[in-house]
């Protein structure tokens, strides 16, 4: 299938069409992606950061000149988002990224102030530092989550909400979090370690025990909420690790794997020409001075193998593949209890889309699971369906409302009446498997 290309680089092609995927929630236009686009320069960081950070200027400033709410509040959102796209290729260790970063999120909360949406941000305490969070409620009940506590916790559906390799936590609201609040529930948006301001402020990398960070995010939310239905969901590598803190995490009732996502080591041998992947993974020191040497044509690997370096805290090609080694599915995929959404791409290209079919198969001790898989010819067959939002949330949010009547369900059948119920109360708790769908 012919689509638009916003650029004959690859990285710089799909990071276009992300910048444009939160259009759905007022984090995109595409005049002004494709504006972006026509000026930036082929493989070209440089040129990247610039004409994105003038765009975000320029669409701040009508905001901030606006007297309208509305009108200010969506163009406060658009900014934020493509201070986002500007950081994105810049090094870690530049000051700019910063920065941006901080601008992005002032946008971000005057944006969602102008337009009267309640949210609460707040830093959970985890291993001496923290760990950023985002909580938000439907309309009817946007009251600061602080205020909640005294008048007893809510009981509706939750979403615990993850990034993976590179995504921020402002993203994670036009990703999946205003979609869960359009549709009645609430949600908590956090990063982890290797992500947000534990690694920005703190310098901690990703951790391959993903449920100890989880557990953290699960106990601040114990008392604010008692929600009848606990759904986790990862983004992209967020997808992995959310599965690893499930294998181990008994207080998820759902995982969506968003899209499902294979450890790093094995996403990065994927682009690697199969001749050389043992070498990659060996390291020796052709091999070491090689992989700069592709960078340089690639912005792809050049970029991607940067940011590597500064999330998993290695500084060397040796100590950057044994930082992703532990990241690995294969011991405690089966250990995962909850019901499970394992969401694929067709033209997945970070990895081979049969790995993710492979671990759906893995998959022994959950109530229950589904994968689909979307289609090329419906648009929605790039990673993490980058491009087609509404189909992501479409799927998602339906499977979501099959475990909510499950639920009720339930919960109608059950006596005495008020009972609460647990994992073996559930539909399906002989491990019901659906097949694949398209």
């Amino acid at each position: 299938m012919r689509r638009i290309r916003f650029s004959r680089t690859p990285a710089f092609d799909f990071e276009a069409l992300r910048g444009l995927w939160a259009a759905a929630y007022d984090g995109g236009e595409f005049g002004e992606v494709a504006a972006v686009m026509a000026r930036v320069r082929r493989g070209d960081f440089e040129s990247w950061y610039r004409e994105w950070s003038a765009m975000a200027d320029r669409v701040a400033a009508r905001g901030r000149a606006y007297d309208e709410p509305v009108s200010r509040g969506t163009a406060l959102l658009r900014a934020a988002n493509y201070q986002r796209q500007a950081e994105f290729f810049l090094d870690p260790a530049d000051p700019r990224r910063a920065a941006t970063a901080a601008s992005g999120r002032d946008l971000f909360d005057a944006g969602l102030d102008a337009l009267g949406t309640g949210i609460t941000r707040t830093r959970i305490p985890y291993d001496g530092a923290d760990l950023e969070a985002l909580f938000m409620r439907p309309a009817e009940s946007t009251r600061p989550a602080e205020s909640m506590r005294p008048e007893g916790p809510d009981s509706r559906t939750v979403l615990v909400v993850q990034g993976g390799f590179d995504s921020t936590l402002e993203e994670l609201y036009f990703m999946l979090g205003a979609a869960a609040v359009r549709r009645g529930h609430c949600v908590l948006m956090f990063t982890g370690p290797g992500q947000g301001s534990s690694l920005r402020e703190h310098g901690m990398p990703f951790t391959a025990e993903w449920e100890r960070p989880t557990a953290a995010v699960l106990d601040w939310l114990d008392g604010l909420v008692e929600p009848r239905l606990l759904v986790g969901a990862g983004i992209s590598f967020g997808g992995h690790l959310l599965a690893r803190a499930a294998a181990f995490e008994p207080r998820y009732d759902g995982v969506v794997l968003y899209d499902y996502f294979p450890g790093m080591l094995t996403a990065f041998l994927h682009n690697v020409p199969r001749l050389v992947r043992g070498a990659f993974q060996r390291m020796p020191w052709w091999m070491r001075r090689a992989v700069p040497l592709y960078g340089r044509f690639d912005a792809q690997a050049r970029w991607g193998i940067g940011n590597a370096f500064w999330t998993f805290g290695a500084e060397s090609l040796p100590a950057l593949i044994d930082a992703m080694r532990p990241f690995d599915d294969r011991d405690w995929a089966g250990e995962i209890t909850a019901d499970a959404l394992v969401l694929l791409a067709e033209r997945e290209h970070f990895y081979d889309p049969a790995l993710g079919r492979d671990f759906a198969a893995r998959l022994t001790g959950a109530r229950s699971v589904r994968v689909h898989t979307f289609a090329e010819a419906d648009g929605g067959h790039l990673h993490c369906q980058n491009g087609a939002l509404q189909q992501a949330h479409e799927v998602i949010f339906d499977w979501v409302h099959a475990l909510e009547h499950s639920v009720v369900t339930t919960e109608a059948t059950r006596t005495p009446a008020g009972e609460g119920w647990d994992h073996g109360d559930r539909p399906g708790g002989t491990h019901r498997r659906s097949g694949n769908t398209h």
